[in-house]
């Protein structure tokens, strides 16, 4: 806990930014629900060939670490340099609210193409590697606003000690950096495999 309270210094913005996660996920499951039956035909379609491809082999693992290390990276870099400024706050918000959005569809898209059975690969979908995705999101959207906090107060009442802030942001940068490496590996390298090992209850 006490390291939690380190990595997510502030209740407040905790549980605001955390819930704009939610609504994202919840607006992403909602939304798939949403679609018409030929582009939910076209979702269904997409899952059962990446699961045909995982269990074939067939899968590019370079390529596939590349574009998730860049995807994970723009979503890191894009929420920090954003927070440097007060204007770009909105859009960090906006960033969370899209990535909350990304995961809700993704693993609802899993349940519309297995059912049932779709709850172990939605599983093996979001641990490790999404649940870190997320919270490296959460962290830094939340560190995002309190620099931002910290600079307009610094603008406003001449307050504030900004370079210590600065310093603490940049910690923070860097653990979510290695922290998206992490992620990048699992999702490449360990969910294939798992998944290799219970592919057969979901393709014929």
């Amino acid at each position: 806990m006490r390291l939690l309270d380190i990595i997510l210094p502030n209740k407040r913005i905790n549980f605001f930014i955390v819930t704009i996660m939610m609504l994202g996920i919840l607006s992403g499951s909602i939304f798939l629900m949403m679609l018409s039956r030929a582009d939910k035909g076209n979702v269904v379609l997409q899952v059962q060939t990446f699961f045909q491809n995982v269990s074939k082999g067939s899968i590019d693992n370079g390529l596939a670490f590349r574009n998730s290390l860049i995807i994970n990276y723009l979503f890191v870099f894009g929420i920090w340099i954003l927070g440097l400024s007060i204007i770009g706050i909105v859009i960090n918000i906006f960033l969370t609210y899209i990535k909350g959005f990304l995961v809700g569809f993704s693993i609802s898209s899993i349940f519309l193409t297995f059912g049932y059975k779709g709850i172990l690969a939605a599983l093996l979908y979001s641990f490790p590697s999404q649940i870190l995705n997320v919270f490296i999101v959460v962290v830094l959207s939340v560190y995002s606003i309190m620099f931002t906090h910290n600079l307009f107060r610094i603008i406003v009442s001449k307050k504030g000690n900004n370079r210590l802030m600065l310093k603490r942001y940049f910690i923070i940068l860097m653990f979510c950096i290695m922290i998206s490496f992490i992620s990048s590996v699992m999702e490449v390298y360990l969910f294939p495999n798992i998944l290799k090992l219970v592919i057969s209850f979901y393709v014929a």
